[in-house]
C-alpha cells in the first residue's frame, strides 16, 4: 500500500485523453485501453520479477528467455499474420539476445547474476522485437511498390534473393535507424532510459552512463542481426504476403 501514491502519475493520462478529446484527435479509447493494459502488465512483471531475480542459474535464465522469446515470436507472427514466419522470429530473437550475453559473460561486462542478465536479456528482445517489425513492414511495402521491378529481375535470370537483395538492403537500413538516432542523441539531447533507472537506484553517474553505451551497441548489433536473419529466412513468405494484399 505505500506504494499506491505513484498511481498519482495516472493524471497524466488523464490529461492526455483531454487533450486528445479537446483537439479532437480521437484516440481516447487506444490511450485508455494501452494505460490501462501497461498498468496491468507491468504490476504483473513486479510481481513475477521477485520470483525470477531469485534465480541463480544459467539454465534458468534460459529457460526465461526461451519463453520470452516465444512470446515475442507469437506477437510478431500474429501481426505480420503469418506464422510461417513463426520459426524464423524465433530463431532470430533468440539468437540476439543470446550472442551479445555469452560475449558480453565471457567480457566479464555483464555478472552472471539474475538482476543483472535477466533485465538485459528482456530489454533486447523487446527491441528485437521492434526491430523486426520495422523490417518486416519496410520490406513488404518495397516489394509491393517495386512488384514489376521485381518481376523484370527474376525475368533476367536472377534469383529471387538476388532480385529482392536491394530493397532488403534498404528495409535492414530502415529498422535500424531508430537505434542509430539514439547513438547519435544519447547525452547531450536526453539521458536513455538504462541509465536514468541506474541513476535513480542510486548508481555512481560513470558506471550507468558506461553501462548504457554497452546496452545501446548490443541493441545496435541486435537489430542489425536479427533483420537480417529474418530477411535470409523469411524472404519468400514475406514475398508471398506482399504479392497477396497487393
Amino acid at each position: 500500500m505505500e506504494n499506491l501514491h505513484y498511481l498519482l502519475a495516472y493524471i497524466f493520462v488523464l490529461l492526455s485523453l483531454a487533450l486528445s478529446r479537446a483537439e479532437g484527435v480521437g484516440i481516447e479509447r487506444e490511450i485508455l485501453f494501452s494505460s490501462l493494459r501497461t498498468l496491468f502488465q507491468l504490476i504483473l512483471l513486479g510481481y513475477l520479477l521477485h520470483y525470477l531475480l531469485k534465480l541463480n542459474s544459467i539454465f534458468e535464465y534460459l529457460a526465461v528467455f526461451s519463453l520470452m522469446s516465444l512470446l515475442a515470436s507469437f506477437i510478431f507472427a500474429e501481426r505480420a499474420k503469418s506464422f510461417k514466419l513463426f520459426l524464423g522470429a524465433y530463431l532470430s530473437i533468440s539468437l540476439s539476445y543470446l550472442v551479445p550475453i555469452v560475449l558480453l559473460l565471457g567480457m566479464k561486462v555483464l555478472k552472471p547474476v539474475s538482476y543483472e542478465v535477466i533485465p538485459f536479456g528482456g530489454l533486447i528482445i523487446g527491441n528485437t522485437l521492434n526491430a523486426l517489425s520495422l523490417f518486416y513492414d519496410r520490406a513488404k511495402a518495397e516489394i509491393k511498390n517495386r512488384k514489376d521491378e521485381i518481376e523484370a529481375k527474376v525475368a533476367l535470370g536472377a534469383t529471387l534473393l538476388q532480385a529482392l537483395f536491394e530493397l532488403i538492403r534498404d528495409s535492414i537500413r530502415m529498422s535500424v535507424i531508430p537505434k542509430l538516432n539514439w547513438l547519435k542523441s544519447a547525452g547531450f539531447v536526453h539521458i536513455p532510459g538504462v541509465a536514468v533507472g541506474m541513476l535513480v537506484a542510486g548508481a555512481s553517474p560513470f558506471k550507468a552512463v558506461l553501462f548504457q553505451v554497452v546496452i545501446l551497441y548490443t541493441l545496435l548489433f541486435s537489430g542489425i542481426f536479427s533483420a537480417s536473419m529474418l530477411a535470409f529466412l523469411g524472404y519468400k513468405e514475406i514475398l508471398r504476403k506482399a504479392f497477396s494484399e497487393s
